[in-house]
């Protein structure tokens, strides 16, 4: 049965709600209850607090989209270069449909192991150049049919997947700061501590209902904020807004050209 698409959209815009929210929104509940009932309360200026949580926020999320950016013109190199490196096979007549398949199929395969690996599967370096060095072997047996020009082509294309493949794998391996996140998430938690009394004291004329909403307004923007940041870190789970559309950058070629007779150009 076929999801319905309205409610998986809505799923990804909750997926930043989780039990940090719960936790955070709670405190903040909890906080502005015990400064009414104990009627505890002081007038701090807090602004100088507020950047000590909001920069480093903006800093890590402005890092992750970087790292986004990067991946993204990664795969597409990636993909590029594969594709490169297949034409290369396609277009030369001498090669039988057997040989073209041969190496579609090791092309193939290095994009199925980088893929999984982004997904989540451990990354077999050397699986991925075992398939590299299938496809290299496979050009210098083939010297007669290839020649040395489209041979040095196939090898810098095989160049930029290799450093496009350990890039990324790099990129996913080494994210922002653990240090610097863990701060943000510490200071997320003090913040109610020090801003809610503040808050309390400076409406002390208006509703009490009003002042459990703006503690609540400020710790879930906070929060959000960490969480949006924290699903930005794996762009490749395929769960947040903003995760990269890996299939986009899978490249699987297989089918028309095989039957190609020998003699005649792909189209």
């Amino acid at each position: 049965m076929a999801s319905d698409p309205h409610n998986n959209f809505l799923q990804k815009y909750i997926a930043i709600i989780d039990r940090k929210t719960g936790a955070v929104l709670l405190l903040c509940l909890t906080i502005t209850y015990v400064c009414y009932l104990y009627d505890f309360h002081y007038n701090l200026n807090v602004t100088l607090f507020s950047i000590a949580v909001i920069f480093p926020l903006v800093f890590t999320i402005r890092e992750a989209f970087k790292k986004r950016d990067s991946v993204i013109k990664l795969l597409s190199r990636f993909k590029s270069s594969l594709n490169a490196t297949y034409y290369c096979f396609a277009n030369n007549d001498k090669l039988s449909a057997e040989s073209k398949r041969f190496v579609a199929e090791h092309l193939n395969s290095v994009s199925r192991i980088f893929m999984d690996s982004l997904r989540g599967d451990r990354y077999d370096q050397q699986a991925v150049r075992d398939q590299l060095n299938e496809v290299f072997e496979f050009v210098n047996e083939n010297r007669d049919a290839i020649s040395n020009g489209v041979s040095m082509k196939i090898i810098r294309f095989l160049k930029d997947v290799d450093e496009s493949i350990e890039n990324t794998v790099g990129l996913k391996m080494h994210g922002t700061p653990i240090s610097l996140r863990a701060y943000c998430l510490v200071f997320i938690y003090v913040f109610p501590f020090v801003f809610i009394p503040t808050l309390v004291n400076d409406l002390a004329a208006s509703s009490s209902l009003v002042v459990y909403c703006l503690a609540m307004i400020h710790g879930f923007i906070l929060i959000s904020l960490y969480n949006v940041q924290d699903a930005m870190e794996d762009p490749f789970d395929q769960v947040g807004l903003d995760d990269i559309k890996l299939e986009e950058f899978h490249f699987e070629k297989r089918g028309k050209l095989f039957d190609t007779p020998q003699g005649q150009t792909a189209p």
